[in-house]
């Protein structure tokens, strides 16, 4: 089916040009949305391999701009991960690369439009609407989404295709784009376009489906390569945009990006100057037809690029640092604790994966404060009680940050298994917060035994440490349950958790056994109580989080 518009007149050429722009954005985003939710999971372990080496880098971040469908939405999550430690500067740099090649499937995707597939595009839309409406189950309404956003992405691109038409009958218009032939101006085009629509594949869509149509900006020679040279400039702008307050190495992987962009076009726009031949003596004698000349090249264009600035990762990223030098040294103590950067709210799936470490980070605060407290509580000195209350300051702010990062996800759409993973996350965080209360109450044990002169017996002192030694292997293993969804240590866990309860028994029957003696006074009795209920409390709390797991596994 193709759309017969030839007769249109320019101004209606134009709006139809825009409607199909429209549409054909729309499907897009559904689609990423769609691909997102179908590999939430694998995008994640996907980024936790960009940590291996260079070459896995551009792997990942080209697989993840394909699952995402777009490079500036990856470069500013990777902005995202580098602001909160969790990247280096180096494993940065090679994820951005790889960006730039996964973004060249949006142009292998539009390519298809030249077999003028309507009919079969306008059926997918139906059968991925057919299925969102029939079935309840989660991931097939997901896959009916993708197959009806695709459906979209086609009919977009063929009503594009259509407006075209109306523009190749127009003398005037043809003339005027195919005067614009100085390599710089062309150049300086796909850079103001891309960085004003902040997609370039919007713009490389756009060219695809005009050459299509016989209207190719810069005349029949390298005019319309020098374009797509452009957009690879302009849509750094979304990530240094994105940069704004982040840390120097956010802002030096933002700096790469747009030099390796730059200087990629600086290596390769001499050769097609030299050489104004190119397009029509050899890329259109390889493949003969404009569109496939286009793809081939800003695909060819980007891997070329890589692999020339591949073996200088190093050197590159010591230039980025040389031109955004750090700042004054933080203070020690003040180093970045935090994974929840706005900017991977672009992909939820990833926030969640971040979360996960804040939320785990924040719970070793809360047991370093209840190692702590206990300390001072044997060992009767509470000088160190004031850092450690401050600890618990930290505990509880860092909570408020995970509960507002939590809604601003619960926001977005996503899928049902994430927002189980939410719900969980929710409630770990307030397990937390009561084991940094359980060790405030400590405190103030510890100040009440030191006012009041109480004397705990040697024997008290060594049953207080090795239960703190079950407390803190149950929290070791906790942390990779909660980390790695590893559901088969939960039994180690209950185990421990088990051994917490049974400790606290047989301490509380000894300590009656000793005031029977006479070995402790009736002042002990009370404070000592409380002290052994509120660890076991602790194994609870820690308990409930690794079976919270369950749920999303």
């Amino acid at each position: 089916m193709d759309f017969d518009l030839s007769k249109l007149g320019t101004a209606d050429s134009v709006i139809l040009l825009l409607v199909g722009l429209g549409v054909f954005l729309l499907g897009f985003k559904f689609l990423g949305d769609s691909i997102e939710k179908l590999s939430a999971s694998k995008l994640r372990a996907l980024f936790n391999k960009a940590a291996g080496n260079r070459f896995a880098g551009v792997g990942v971040g080209a697989l993840a701009t394909a699952i995402v469908q777009s490079s500036s939405v990856t470069t500013v999550m990777v902005v995202g991960f580098v602001n909160a430690g969790v990247m280096t500067l180096t494993q940065a740099v090679s994820v951005v690369m790889g960006a730039n090649i996964g973004t060249t499937i949006t142009g292998w995707l539009v390519w298809l439009e030249k077999f003028h597939i309507m009919t079969y595009a306008m059926l997918l839309t139906i059968i991925g609407l057919v299925m969102t409406m029939v079935s309840k189950n989660n991931k097939v309404n997901t896959a009916g989404n993708l197959i009806a956003s695709l459906g979209l992405v086609f009919v977009g691109l063929e009503i594009m295709s259509g407006s075209m038409a109306g523009f190749a009958e127009t003398d005037g218009v043809r003339a005027a784009f195919e005067s614009v032939t100085n390599p710089i101006l062309l150049l300086l085009i796909g850079v103001g376009v891309t960085a004003v629509v902040q997609s370039s594949s919007a713009v490389t869509s756009v060219l695809i489906v005009m050459a299509g149509e016989g209207l190719v900006i810069g005349g029949q020679g390298n005019g319309i390569l020098f374009v797509l040279m452009g957009t690879n400039i302009g849509t750094c702008i979304t990530a240094i945009i994105s940069s704004v307050g982040a840390n120097t190495n956010a802002k030096r992987a933002c700096l790469y990006h747009l030099m390796f962009n730059v200087l990629g076009t600086v290596i390769i726009m001499p050769f097609m100057v030299g050489f104004p031949g190119f397009f029509n003596d050899v890329l259109m004698n390889w493949f003969h037809d404009t569109q496939t000349c286009i793809t081939f090249f800003h695909t060819a264009f980007n891997v070329i690029c890589t692999a020339i600035y591949l073996p200088f990762i190093k050197y590159l990223v010591k230039l980025t640092e040389i031109i955004i030098p750090d700042r004054k040294k933080r203070r020690a103590g003040k180093q970045s604790e935090g994974f929840m950067d706005k900017r991977l709210l672009l992909t939820p799936s990833l926030a969640l994966g971040q979360l996960v470490k804040q939320t785990t980070y924040t719970a070793g605060i809360a047991i370093k404060c209840l190692n702590n407290a206990v300390a001072g509580f044997i060992a009767k000195d509470d000088s160190k009680l004031d850092e450690m209350s401050s600890d618990v300051q930290k505990v509880n702010e860092l909570s408020g940050e995970i509960t507002d990062y939590l809604l601003e996800i619960s926001s977005k759409d996503i899928s049902l298994s994430e927002e189980r993973l939410v719900n969980v996350l929710h409630r770990d965080n307030s397990d937390i917060v009561r084991i940094a209360d359980i060790a405030e109450n400590i405190v103030g044990y510890t100040h009440k035994a030191i006012d009041e002169t109480l004397v705990f017996s040697e024997v008290v002192k060594h049953d207080l440490t090795n239960l703190m030694k079950l407390l803190n292997e149950q929290y070791e293993l906790v942390v990779d349950i909660v980390e790695n969804n590893n559901i088969v240590k939960i039994k180690q866990s209950d185990e421990l958790e088990q051994a917490v309860d049974d400790s606290k028994k047989r301490l509380l029957d000894e300590h009656i056994a000793r005031m029977a003696r006479g070995e402790c006074n009736a002042e002990n009795n009370s404070l000592f109580v409380s002290l052994i209920s509120n660890l076991e409390r602790v194994g609870d709390h820690l308990s409930m989080m690794a079976h919270s797991v369950e749920e999303v596994v």
